[in-house]
């Protein structure tokens, strides 16, 4: 193999330019590095000039790779796949642990930035109660004059403090009682006093402040005693030694004040031997300082990945010789370095010794997601050889497929999702045969469905019969091919109509035929309203509606199944009397619109065809000229919207008292385009069916 890969680079040298450009700009560049190596000597123009020809040569033979990569290596699907693994699989983890590599470097920093500006806080707060317990003494020192009690304060901060002197390095202490001042540091020498300024109204004070032309700690407490207000003032320089203090258990801490630009507030001269000295001559700018803790080092690394992370936090200083309350114009940085390891310890050991626990759970998952990664990879190249096995073969049968052959078969176990195609491919050919003849049933379905429909149209009324005094109208629209609604107008003889109206259970072939069992049953035993035994006897006898529903309940609970039944009504109209007999079996009561008033047709007994041996009721009403009779199907109430509201009956009384005063073949569309508006569609949902029965004179 490394051979071969020699006599490509040879034949790549001796027949391409651009080979044997980056051939001597190579060597060209590793003379460079030999000569830098063991002279340190190398002219910078030198580099450039070898960045200036190898660049090039590089990016010619990048463009080279990749186009030898993809149209040689990943040619082949299993290389391809392999290679979108390592995309998918590999890219994305390297790019999260980088971020997370990111993202622990900058908390870890800032997490020791905020260590050390705590520590600071920590120690301006001990400030604080130095002061507030100074003032309690003075309460409680019964001194007789001002200088007396000045002198004791003195001496308790002298003795007091002069075994923490290392905790409080360069503290000064500044006692005010009435016109008395006294200034010193903490081991006794005198200093400059400092004086409170007038924007400092509380009482207490306590912060980093930029006073005597320096950084400093400083906490203030004013109190009134038995012979005068007295003022105490705790000045501490931010100075190596402090810094000291506040990384201690950290690392290296700093302070930075960069150079400031512009005009800013007059400041006083600071001592000429102060370590964070910030003033300048008048009318210049201030110059850029750092200070640096002295004896603090960065912690050793634990491992490899234990590296130094840096973090940074803005001082806000206030000034305090100015006239009113402000803060320094330009930003002040407290920077801390440290190692991650440090400060994690640090704080896991605040959280005690539990603490330990959750760390180890990580670090085991962590370890179980690498190990599940790379056991993911390898399934993945795994995966890749039976897919591409797999995808073979069916480019083969599909070229022999194109060709018309169908009996073609690949015979590959079904032992997953993508070798299942191969049996899949193998039944594509006795699937397509089997649709096409699933396609010629299909159609003479169709046909023979369009023939059920033509012949149960023809089982509705043609014609609307006539009526003495009443005018009649009904019409059904299947919600599919045939309707398991039913109406009808009986001729019964004389002048009395019988009103038909069902609704099967159910719908489409089965309550179609059941329909037209209902249709055969009346027109076939009560077709002309007579009792055969009153015939028989020659006196013809009326057949009450509550006996055709009985004898109509009988026959369909003996000949249909038990889930089948139907809901009735059914009415007979006599046109000398004017009078209306019926009986409702189950069936939405029809409105009787009368007048100004509705009233609602109910008397009857429960559906057809579910219980034997049912009896049934019925009502006589008198029609007078002007009523109307509106009779319905649940396929006019219960449609819905797009909201899942039905249209209900209060909204059909509506649409029918809208158009009460029109034809009854118009107001019968009238309410279908009311239902039809509200569901907002072309399709029915339900079967409708709707008949009318209107008393003229």
């Amino acid at each position: 193999m490394l051979s071969s890969i020699l006599e490509s680079l040879r034949q790549e040298y001796r027949t391409r330019r651009m080979g044997r450009f980056a051939f001597w700009s190579a060597a060209y560049g590793a003379a460079l590095w030999l000569v830098d190596r063991f002279t340190g000597a190398a002219p910078g123009f030198l580099w450039v000039l070898f960045w200036a020809t190898f660049l090039p040569a590089t990016l010619y033979y990048v463009v080279r790779l990749v186009r030898f990569f993809r149209e040689r290596v990943l040619w082949r699907l299993r290389r391809r796949l392999v290679v979108t693994y390592i995309f998918m699989a590999v890219v994305p983890i390297v790019l999260i642990l980088l971020l997370v590599a990111v993202g622990a470097v900058i908390i870890n920093g800032q997490f020791a930035a905020f260590l050390v500006a705590s520590n600071l806080r920590n120690h301006f707060d001990e400030l604080r109660q130095l002061n507030r317990v100074v003032a309690h003494e003075s309460h409680l020192t019964p001194g007789k004059n001002p200088e007396a009690l000045l002198n004791h304060l003195r001496m308790l901060y002298v003795t007091e403090l002069a075994e923490h002197a290392a905790s409080y390095p360069g503290l000064e202490i500044t006692l005010r009682l009435g016109p008395l001042v006294r200034a010193y540091r903490i081991d006794g020498t005198p200093t400059k006093p400092v004086a409170i300024p007038e924007w400092l109204k509380q009482e207490e004070f306590a912060g980093v402040v930029m006073g005597n032309g320096q950084l400093e700690l400083r906490a203030s407490d004013q109190a009134q005693t038995s012979v005068g207000r007295l003022t105490v003032i705790l000045s501490q320089p931010l100075t190596p030694e402090l810094l000291d203090l506040v990384g201690e258990g950290i690392g290296p801490v700093g302070v930075f004040v960069p150079q400031e630009r512009g005009t800013r507030p007059p400041l006083p001269p600071a001592d000429p031997g102060s370590p964070a000295r910030l003033a300048a001559p008048e009318g210049q700018p201030m110059e850029t300082i750092n200070i640096s803790s002295k004896s603090l080092r960065l912690p050793p690394p634990v491992n490899w990945l234990d590296r130094a992370v840096f973090g940074a936090a803005a001082l806000n200083p206030v000034i305090w010789n100015a006239q009113k309350e402000e803060h320094f114009p330009v930003p002040v940085l407290l920077y801390a370095s440290s190692r991650a390891v440090t400060l994690n310890r640090q704080l896991l050991a605040t959280l005690g010794e539990l603490s330990r626990v959750p760390v180890t759970f990580f670090s085991v998952v962590a370890v179980v997601f690498l190990a599940i990664e790379v056991f993911a990879l390898i399934i993945g190249v795994q995966l890749t050889r039976s897919m591409t096995t797999t995808v073979d073969q069916l480019y083969q049968a599909t070229e022999r497929v194109k060709t018309g052959d169908f009996s073609y078969r690949i015979s590959l176990p079904g032992r997953d999702q993508l070798s299942a195609l191969g049996e899949a491919f193998d039944s594509m050919t006795a699937s397509v045969e089997r649709l096409l003849r699933e396609s010629e049933e299909k159609s003479r379905l169709e046909s023979e469905l369009e023939i059920a429909r033509e012949v149960q149209t023809r089982l509705f009324p043609q014609r609307l019969p006539e009526a003495p005094g009443l005018e009649l109208y009904g019409i059904c629209k299947p919600a599919r091919v045939v309707s398991g609604d039913y109406y009808d107008f009986l001729q019964l003889g004389g002048k009395r109509i019988g009103l038909v109206l069902g609704d099967i259970s159910g719908k489409g072939i089965s309550a179609a035929l059941l329909m037209a069992t209902i249709q055969s049953a009346l027109h076939a035993q009560f077709y002309d309203g007579f009792s055969a035994t009153s015939v028989s006897h020659g006196i013809p006898v009326p057949v009450s509606t509550a006996d055709v529903i009985a004898r109509l309940n009988r026959q369909l609970f003996d000949s249909t199944p038990r889930e089948k039944y139907a809901t009735f009504f059914y009415a007979v109209y006599d046109g000398e009397s004017r009078k209306l007999t019926y009986t409702n079996a189950g069936h939405l009561p029809p409105f009787l619109f009368r007048s100004n008033k509705v009233e609602r047709l109910t008397v009857g007994g429960t559906v057809v065809g579910l219980f034997k041996g049912v009896s049934y009721e019925q009502s006589v009403i008198q029609i007078e000229p002007g009523d109307t009779i509106l009779a319905f199907t649940d396929g006019v109430t219960e449609p819905e919207n797009s909201y899942g509201e039905e249209f209900g009956e209060a909204r059909l009384l509506e649409a029918t008292r809208r158009a009460l005063s029109l034809p009854a073949a118009v107001l019968v569309e009238e309410v279908c385009r009311s239902v039809t508006d509200w569901t907002s569609g072309p399709e029915l949902q339900d079967d409708m069916t709707l008949m009318v029965a209107r008393a003229i004179r």
